[in-house]
């Protein structure tokens, strides 16, 4: 395939409309001011996406120009970078990288080396993450949750009280999924749950392109400890959960390309629905995983020690549950319908385990032996006891709820963020006060200290991106706010209040705040030192990158 060369400072200026395009189009959704951006459907005659999340805004766009599409893309994957952590912020890192790529691309057409620009960026960085840490407010109130959830739902009260409950019950390590209610109003609901890091086993699997997951409703779960390599042998099974009308999720060592091709056509053709992912745990202790997982859903693992073939398999040897949501990461089971009396004295015999390699003395096994295997033990206990919890978000429309489910989520990661390492005044306030902490940094060269302006300016874009989407006079506002010396200090852009951030409620996490930067210098930086650009020539013949497997995976459902 033939190649196409753009040279600096043509490619730059290329990548720079692009990179405009996306934050202009995305920067209005800033704040709870932040008006929706409607997107249309892929989909001929399916209702339009309205939406407030900067990330969503930021996906939909696709220039015409591939150079500028290119520039895009970077901020496309740095609002999806931000989204992946922490869920929130991902306007506020766009609105960042923006700010840094004009400035930088400026520097650099000026003169100024992209190295030594770069090295400047990432000192201004580090010294603004330690200023954010130092000064994050940690001791956190009962109170906290619902004033970060009201930020980052743009002004939604009553979710955050199911939200905090969902913290208390759940915990920060537990797992809450969402999903589009019914009614008019929210629901929360706890259920006994299982959660662990093993995705699906191909994207085709996804049912919900707009979240990137694969949902299954009631499904059969069929555990097994060796790979599938012939397709052949699910067969029966796949007949039997079939004839139930239900789906099946598989939970297999591996299975092999010409079985998970057979899985993927079937599935994507609508034939019968299936996921298949590994099981969790690695190695020997696979087989243990199984087991939990076996009793916890009511099933019989399949195993090679007790002489059991999978073409044999019957429906009572399979587990169930009321729901199951597999994302490219991880596998959340909810519902399991196994006995909850078997579990727990499952539990209370791997804890008498676990106390016993505790109290192993010096030489009695290796140390890191006798830890990971207290971790192993640890982490099973953990999948057994754990709880889920299902957040049904309602509303009046399907656009709406969808809408809104999005927000939400955000508030939850947000939430949990902050919960991690502290708030500080937000509104954009804390990273406009970081500016200070650059003003007295003398870099190695005058290259590097123009990379530390370069931060020092992006520092306040949110700010001025929040003021200008409220409609508010900057001048003003900033002068205010330069005026008062305690760091604490904050203004509610919505009421035009002004005091503590913990008290006016104009709260922001700081792992999120720190996770925006942070995308946002990385991203640039990377941009300005690349000095050419190599694209392939399409191929512009109607059948160019058409396949019917690629065709049948992608057809959209109406219905979402």
């Amino acid at each position: 395939m033939s190649k196409h060369v753009i040279y600096n400072p043509e490619a730059r200026q290329r990548l720079l409309q692009g990179i405009n395009a996306v934050a202009r189009a995305a920067s209005v959704t800033l704040g709870s001011a932040g008006p929706a951006v409607m997107i249309q459907h892929r989909t001929d005659g399916i209702m339009p996406i309205f939406t407030r999340d900067g990330v969503t805004v930021a996906n939909a766009i696709a220039m015409e120009d591939r150079i500028a599409d290119l520039g895009a893309r970077m901020l496309r994957d740095v609002a999806g970078a931000v989204s992946r952590e922490v869920g929130d912020g991902t306007t506020t890192a766009i609105v960042l990288a923006q700010s840094l790529a004009v400035e930088a691309l400026k520097s650099v057409a000026a003169g100024f080396h992209p190295m030594q620009l770069q090295k400047g960026m990432e000192l201004a960085l580090i010294l603004v993450e330690q200023h954010l840490q130092k000064t994050a407010v940690t001791d956190s109130t009962d109170d906290w949750v619902e004033k970060i959830t009201l930020v980052a739902t743009k002004g939604e009260a009553g979710v955050g009280k199911l939200l905090k409950q969902a913290l208390a019950e759940l915990g920060e390590a537990g797992t809450l999924t969402f999903q589009l209610g019914n009614g008019r109003e929210d629901q929360l609901e706890i259920v006994e749950g299982i959660y662990y890091e093993q995705g699906f086993l191909s994207p085709y699997f996804i049912t919900d392109k707009t979240r990137a997951e694969a949902v299954l409703e009631r499904p059969y779960i069929l555990l097994y400890d060796r790979e599938i390599s012939d397709f052949m042998d699910l067969v029966p099974t796949l007949e039997e959960v079939a004839a139930e009308g239900r789906p099946l999720l598989v939970i297999a060592e591996a299975v092999a390309e010409k079985a998970l091709t057979g899985l993927l056509l079937n599935h994507v053709r609508g034939i019968f629905k299936v996921v298949a992912v590994k099981p969790p745990g690695f190695g020997d202790k696979r087989i243990n995983r199984l087991s939990d997982l076996a009793l916890l859903t009511g099933g019989t693992a399949i195993l090679e020690a007790h002489a059991m073939r999978l073409e044999d398999a019957t429906l009572a040897q399979l587990g169930q549950a009321q729901r199951a949501v597999i994302s490219e990461g991880n596998t959340t089971i909810i519902g399991a319908t196994g006995s909850r009396e078997l579990v727990n004295t499952r539990i209370a015999a791997l804890r008498r385990e676990l106390a016993r390699v505790r109290a192993r003395k010096p030489g009695e096994g290796s140390a890191t032996g006798n830890s990971h295997e207290a971790e192993e033990l640890e982490e099973r206990i953990s999948m057994l006891s754990g709880k889920t919890g299902t957040f049904s978000v309602g509303g009046i429309t399907d656009v709406e709820i969808k809408e809104r489910l999005v927000r939400i989520e955000n508030a939850y990661l947000s939430a949990k963020a902050a919960l991690q390492e502290g708030v500080l005044p937000g509104g954009g306030v804390g990273l406009w006060r970081c500016m200070a902490v650059l003003d007295e940094v003398i870099a190695e060269n005058a290259e590097q200290q123009q990379g530390i302006a370069i931060v020092k300016q992006a520092l306040g874009a949110p700010l001025r991106q929040l003021l200008s989407n409220c409609c508010l006079n900057s001048e003003d506002i900033l002068t205010r706010l330069a005026s008062q010396d305690d760091p604490a200090f904050a203004v509610d852009m919505q009421l035009l209040n002004y005091g503590h951030f913990l008290e006016i409620g104009i709260i922001d996490p700081v792992k999120v705040v720190r996770m925006t930067l942070r995308n946002a210098v990385s991203v640039v930086a990377t941009l300005i030192s690349s000095e050419t650009v190599i694209m392939n020539v399409p191929d512009l013949s109607i059948m160019a990158g058409y396949s019917p497997e690629w065709a049948a995976a992608t057809r959209e459902d109406p219905r979402m």
